[in-house]
């Protein structure tokens, strides 16, 4: 439904230039705007691009793999080992493209005497000089000679160095790939072991004669991805009225200049679509055509625009780049709008992001029989906030059960129900963080709102799963620990913080010379040192913390900065919810109950390989070699909701049409009031007559529980 589109915060627009030669019907406008790569980039929609030296260009990152939408199960049956005589093998198709570098990503646990960090294992491609690798993570990074690789299929074979070294690695077996891809796959036999050293080989990969594939992927530099990216929506026409309020225009002309630069065998491909309405959302528009010329075609002469480069073909070889873009359009004034003055103004922005997500219907039968049958309206009942009835989830679902881990005789988990969760198997309620988070996200959205699970870790050994809920009371997404009841807030505002922004303060405080989080070169040593002087006082946050968990009697003197004293696990990260934070992953969703599937299997208890996560990278949080989808703008995962994004098209000097946008969940109406008349609009249009002097409109959106938005607002005097 077009109503349900993810605004972002608006992004500075460089070098814009409007004038108009005088304020008569029928004056001629000029407007020259441009954006350079960085601008460009922060206020487009954009997929397999990076922003890199002031030029927008391809990632490169390309995954090969065939495991991902089978791997979790902690199922003994699911699980293989490699040691003494045990070798390993995978076959993985490449394509036909000029590869820059490449590297194995494989999962796997030491196990037994084997060193959590520092044993040896010994990779073979397609038969050439073994590969010597030093162990430091459960995904290793093993780069790889381009020249050992070829078009087509390819050979890799591992076994340990050392004699008693072992390790468990985890299988994705064929029949629970129906649970992770949104698609049927077929079962290509590309793994195989052999138990005496590779002179005979086996298809069946576990102890239990399962057959599957093992976790063994290549992550390759390669340009031959395509890519797209979408521009903001450009308005070619006056903005005297400000960024709200339109009068009518004539586009004459526009020349619309690219700058790129394009290498051998490949090319930016641009097409443009136009409308009369502020966003193509609201309908209306032009189907894309491509733009052939640097001149505006006459079918696309209306007041906004929007073009999309795409990549097209590539020698693989290079990326081509693109640096900016320049629009020079002139326009005719059809109306005198000098009798409108616009007082004041707060619009809702909208940008759509490059990653779609699917929230939770609030009304959604199961969630509200959950609701019920755990009388959640109880646990809230005297809440005054919304943030205090947060709290109040919050602490409630932190005290339902002690934390564990399901043992590999329980069941996986494939369906992601508060409901069964609580119900609990074998006698037992509840399980590990990810339990806490499921419960605690669907008691919220039973309220309606919105929660979505982030799984975090540091780049060593720890994880952890916690919830991000939309708060409208401060109208930002905010991250809670429901395993621990804990929150974390800036100390001089007392905003509670998400992920992200804790993320970019894990790095400000633990690799404060912007140096990159190399999860290869971690060491206990290491952890040790770069926390050693760290005093919470000193930091930029603080934690809130509830009382209500069970888990580890958590209370005011809980270590969240660093690694506990005495930690019984030394080589775990420890410091839930902060120093946890150095890698962040979204789930894709969180419509759970109205769609079981696709979800990855067992999600939490082994190291996230599923392929579907929104993984975040920046700077100094290189893509990790074992995932597909990275996001690098946060305004693709931080998008308001609740709010409404409106323009006012003037049709007469007392009349206004007002387009409205929102994404909220579980939509149910527009609350417009006028002049401190109110009313619901369920349509997404509403016309708008002026009085003589002071009119104010206010519209907030609503979902259907009630809960309502903060709102957008104008203010004008009509002569």
């Amino acid at each position: 439904m077009l109503l349900f589109q993810r605004p972002v915060s608006a992004v500075h627009r460089q070098d814009v230039v409007f004038s108009r030669q005088n304020y008569l019907a029928d004056s001629v406008g000029h407007a020259k705007q441009s954006w350079n790569a960085s601008e460009l980039f922060f206020q487009s929609q954009s997929r397999q691009l990076m922003l890199t030296d002031d030029a927008i260009e391809l990632t490169g990152e390309v995954l090969i793999e065939d495991d991902a939408a089978g791997i979790g199960s902690i199922r003994g049956e699911a699980w293989d080992t490699i040691g003494d005589g045990i070798t390993l093998r995978k076959h993985l198709i490449l394509p036909d493209s000029p590869v820059r570098n490449a590297i194995i990503s494989m999962l796997l646990y030491p196990v037994g005497n084997t060193p959590l960090s520092g044993g040896k294992l010994v990779f073979t491609v397609n038969g050439n000089e073994p590969i010597v690798y030093e162990f430091h993570h459960f995904w290793t990074s093993v780069p790889v000679p381009v020249a050992y690789l070829k078009k087509g299929e390819n050979r890799i074979e591992v076994a340990v160095q050392e004699t008693g070294d072992r390790y468990r690695v985890p299988v994705a077996l064929y029949e629970k790939f129906k649970y992770g891809p949104a698609a049927n796959v077929s079962f290509p036999f590309r793994s195989a072991r052999s138990v005496d050293s590779g002179n005979t080989w086996n298809n069946h990969v576990t102890a239990a004669g399962k057959t599957g594939e093992y976790p063994i992927r290549l992550k390759l530099q390669s340009y031959q991805d395509r890519a797209q990216l979408y521009t903001p929506v450009i308005n070619l026409a006056d903005k005297l009225l400000g960024e709200v309020v339109f009068s009518p225009a004539t586009i004459h002309d526009a020349i619309i200049r690219i700058d790129t630069a394009e290498t051998k065998g490949s090319r930016w491909l641009t097409r443009i679509r136009s409308g009369d309405t502020h966003q193509p959302a609201l309908g209306g528009w032009t189907d894309w055509e491509e733009l052939a010329t640097e001149k505006l075609p006459a079918e696309h002469k209306k007041r906004f625009i929007q073009l999309e480069f795409s990549f097209e073909g590539n020698s693989g070889a290079e990326t081509p780049k693109l640096n900016g873009l320049t629009v020079d359009s002139r326009w005719t004034v059809g109306l005198v709008t000098d009798n409108l003055t616009v007082v004041r103004s707060h619009n809702g922005a909208f940008t759509p992001s490059a990653f779609a997500f699917r929230h939770e219907d609030p009304a959604n039968n199961k969630l509200q029989k959950f609701r019920k049958t755990f009388t959640l309206d109880s646990v809230v009942e005297g809440a005054k906030t919304e943030w205090k009835k947060i709290i109040r989830l919050r602490g409630w679902v932190a005290g339902q059960w002690d934390w564990f881990l399901p043992d590999p005789e329980s069941p996986d988990l494939i369906t992601w129900d508060a409901t069964e969760i609580l119900a609990g198997t074998g006698g037992k309620r509840g399980g590990n963080c990810l339990h806490y988070a499921v419960v605690f996200a669907q008691a919220c959205q039973s309220f309606g709102i919105p929660a979505r699970i982030v799984n975090t870790n540091f780049s060593i050994w720890g994880g952890h799963e916690v919830v991000e809920v939309w708060s409208n009371e401060f109208n930002k997404w905010v991250m809670i620990d429901p395993n621990f009841d804990t929150s974390f807030y800036d100390r001089k505002t007392g905003i509670p913080l998400n992920v992200l922004e804790l993320h970019r303060i894990f790095l400000s405080t633990y690799y404060p010379e912007g140096e990159s989080v190399n999860r290869d070169q971690w060491s206990v040593d290491d952890r040790n040192l770069r926390t050693a002087n760290i005093h919470p006082e000193q930091l930029p946050i603080a934690i809130e913390v509830g009382g209500h968990a069970f888990s580890g009697k958590i209370d005011d003197d809980y270590v969240w900065w660093k690694v506990a004293p005495n930690s019984l696990n030394a080589g775990y990260s420890g410091g839930y919810g902060f120093f946890n934070a150095a890698e962040v992953r979204w789930l894709p969703r969180s419509n759970w109950l109205s769609q079981p599937l696709p979800i990855p299997i067992t999600h939490g208890r082994t190291h996230w390989g599923w392929d579907g996560y929104y993984a975040w990278t920046d700077e100094q949080t290189p893509p990790t070699p074992e995932h597909r989808i990275f996001v690098r703008r946060a305004a693709d995962m931080y998008g308001p909701l609740f709010q409404v994004n409106f323009s006012a098209s003037v049709i007469a000097k007392d009349k206004l049409i007002i387009n409205m946008l929102t994404d909220t969940p579980g939509f149910s109406y527009f609350e417009v009031t006028v002049n401190g008349k109110q009313m619901q609009v369920s349509e997404h249009t509403y016309e708008w007559k002026l009085v003589p002097g002071s009119n104010n409109l206010e519209i907030c959106s609503v979902d259907v529980l009630g809960n309502k938005g903060q709102p957008s607002s104008i203010t004008l005097i009509s002569k």
